[in-house]
């Protein structure tokens, strides 16, 4: 096989062009290379594996005298320095991407498998993952995860706002999802991540099982179902999913609300904005929302405080009475 060929056949394989025989031959040749992240590649390693797949890979591409190496050359110390040389460049030129490749689990390159799903405000979405998994996005969210996990590794990025996850238990692949500077590991559990700005910090709720967050250059901190970790790194309990994940049953839950925390959620769940006219400025407001709807919701809130409102554009003006 000589250079030019390995080069379109690694073209062929990088851009999906290629039948399944080739792509099977290529990655058992791979495979059959044993190489690991620090290993050089020795000649005797490139024979020996040259002799587990030298039949494959000839049957797809070698009728044409790709892997013809002895019949042009009789002498068998040239064929096989050719032959390593030929895979020498492949194994080590290409080593990086197909490394990238195996891990995502498709024919082409890492950044072109990654799928990016996102709501905007007034929509929520639900998806489920290669391995089984399944995610809940709030409003306003995006969410990024490979098309295909590698065998040992699924790892998932919250880029902002928040997602419920049930993760599927796959032995000797633990979940990871990346949010900010936190990476949370689980195995099987169900858990809350939001993400989105100042209003609503980072924070990680265990519903079920067990997770262990970490960042870099501190210790894993593991949660319980119950447990939740703040952005400022600090621990709390709480009672029932309603607590964090109300929004998931379509509800809103408050505790001790400022305006602003009550602000973002009405506008993150009816796309409109939530502005303050009255003289109140310090709020502590606590209250359920199952499915009421938007005025409802507003009505229950300015009776609460005392307060009125108006419909102004596209935003509701509390006001004084």
């Amino acid at each position: 096989m000589n250079i030019d060929e390995i080069r379109a056949l690694l073209d062929r394989y990088q851009k999906g062009n290629c039948t399944d025989e080739e792509r099977k031959a290529i990655e058992a040749w791979y495979d059959a290379l044993q190489l690991g992240e620090q290993h050089p590649l020795r000649e005797l390693d490139v024979e020996a594996s040259l002799a587990r797949v030298r039949g494959k890979l000839g049957g797809v591409i070698g009728e044409a005298g790709s892997l013809t190496y002895e019949r042009r050359v009789g002498n068998r110390r040239i064929w096989r320095i050719g032959a390593a040389a030929a895979i020498a460049l492949f194994a080590i030129g290409s080593i990086w991407w197909f490394r990238a490749l195996r891990r995502e689990g498709a024919g082409e390159s890492a950044a072109d498998s990654s799928i990016t799903i996102s709501t905007g405000r007034g929509e929520t979405r639900q998806v489920i993952l290669p391995d089984g998994s399944t995610l809940l996005l709030n409003a306003a969210t995006v969410f990024r995860y490979p098309e295909h996990f590698g065998r040992a590794d699924r790892t998932v990025n919250l880029l902002k706002g928040e997602v419920f996850l049930q993760v599927a238990a796959q032995p000797g692949a633990p979940f990871v999802v990346v949010a900010g500077k936190y990476r949370t590991k689980v195995l099987g559990t169900s858990f809350d991540i939001r993400a989105y700005d100042k209003v609503q910090p980072l924070r990680i709720a265990v519903l079920s099982g067990k997770v262990c967050v970490s960042e870099e250059g501190r210790p894993g901190v593991v949660l319980e179902k119950g447990m939740l970790l703040r952005g400022d790194g600090g621990t709390d309990n709480f009672d029932n999913d309603y607590d964090v994940a109300a929004w998931k049953e379509g509800a809103f839950y408050f505790k001790d609300a400022s305006f602003e925390e009550i602000a973002f959620e009405i506008g993150n769940r009816y796309n409109i904005g939530l502005v303050n006219k009255s003289k109140k400025q310090l709020w502590s407001y606590t209250g359920l929302f199952r499915s009421e709807s938007l005025q409802e919701v507003i009505e229950t809130i300015c009776q609460t405080e005392n307060l009125g409102y108006v419909f102004s554009d596209n935003a509701i003006l509390i006001v004084d009475k």
